[in-house]
């Protein structure tokens, strides 16, 4: 049967179109299964703001403001307390300078001046007296600083409690639409790949095989990554194996199919081998005849084991039978009456056909 292969760049842009092809059935496949993915897909955000209390929140806010302000009212008033220790420090150290320098009868200060010295005085009382002020104030602070920290905290407890709660069920609702997802994506890649499969079985012979071939291994090779990424590995390794087994003996029971009753285009290939090693296409017993009457080789010497030039002719002219397995190798053509090849469907002499049904084998 003869076929038409066409130039190196002609198969070569055949193939490669087939391989493009099967690309972009992958990937339409894939934009389909991810638009599957997330119809009704419960939304993260508006599934916390709707279960979240956000009366929690608001009031969390309030605290953190409120402890904002604390802090700088904290600041503050340490700040005062600091000025004020470093003031009446200040006045303290030059009072009791002047209180000695009096007391010792120097007089390097007059009445006058030394009024002042205790007018000081009385503001340095004042501003210790500002400074215990600030003292209780400070301790105020200080003790509410805490207790709203303390409530800061406890109510921080009390959203993680709940956002946590709130994740488990989103967590919940997520896995169901993932199965409910899964089921769909399955109930859409089943058909495609029975599909497939039957028009790569009933089209294999078809001159557009490498469409169905592309197509089927791009759906094939999407719905493996799908149940990959769907089932647990402790499933897939299972579904995996139980794919690879039944691959393997389909490959396995065609094999045997093929071996017992070859394909006509098998046949002749192993037919045309053969007699151009001079071996019996069914037994390989070498064809003895003509100048190889007398030799001996294998399918790895037949070319290598010389010929004499003084052997006589090397035409056949006459039916030849494989004394091994009594196949007939060669006859005379119904045509033109001369010795042709038994097995292969044309005379050499006169290309008569005849038809190879592969009953010989």
């Amino acid at each position: 049967m003869k076929r038409a292969k066409g130039t190196f760049w002609m198969r070569f842009s055949i193939l490669l179109m087939a391989v493009v092809f099967g690309i972009i059935i992958y990937w339409s496949t894939g934009f389909l299964l991810d638009d599957i993915r997330v119809i009704k897909m419960p939304d993260r955000n508006a599934f916390f703001e709707q279960h979240i209390d956000k009366s929690l929140e608001e009031n969390l806010e309030n605290l953190e403001m409120r402890l904002q302000e604390l802090d700088h009212k904290h600041n503050l008033i340490s700040q005062q307390r600091e000025f004020i220790k470093d003031s009446s420090g200040s006045l303290k150290i030059t009072v009791d300078s002047l209180f000695k320098l009096n007391n010792r009868n120097q007089q390097l200060i007059s009445e006058a001046q030394f009024g002042q010295v205790l007018a000081t005085l009385d503001k340095v009382i004042a501003i210790q007296g500002e400074f215990k002020e600030t003292a209780d104030r400070y301790l105020e602070t200080t003790n509410e600083r805490f207790a709203l920290k303390k409530k800061i905290n406890a109510l921080k407890k009390r959203i993680e409690v709940q956002k946590r709660d709130v994740q488990r069920r989103l967590s919940d609702k997520l896995h169901q639409h993932r199965i409910r997802t899964t089921i769909v994506k399955i109930a859409f890649l089943l058909p495609l790949v029975l599909g497939c499969t039957v028009l790569l079985v009933k089209k294999r012979k078809s001159i557009y095989r490498l469409i169905y071939f592309s197509a089927a291994i791009s759906v094939y090779i999407k719905t493996a990554l799908v149940i990959h990424d769907n089932f647990p590995s402790r499933y897939f390794k299972y579904i995996l194996t139980v794919g690879m087994l039944a691959l393997i003996g389909w490959g396995f029971s065609w094999l045997i199919r093929r071996l017992v009753k070859p394909k006509i285009d098998t046949l002749l290939k192993q037919y045309r081998q053969a007699y151009e090693r001079f071996l019996c296409p069914v037994c390989e017993y070498p064809i003895r005849i003509g100048p190889r009457k007398y030799l001996y080789w294998t399918r790895r010497t037949v070319h290598k084991t010389p010929l004499s030039a003084n052997q006589g002719n090397q035409d056949i002219d006459e039916p030849y039978t494989c004394p091994a397995c009594g196949t007939s190798l060669f006859e005379k053509c119904d045509s033109c009456g001369k010795i042709c090849h038994s097995l292969l469907p044309s005379c050499l002499h006169c290309g008569n056909k005849k038809t190879i049904t592969g009953e010989e084998y």
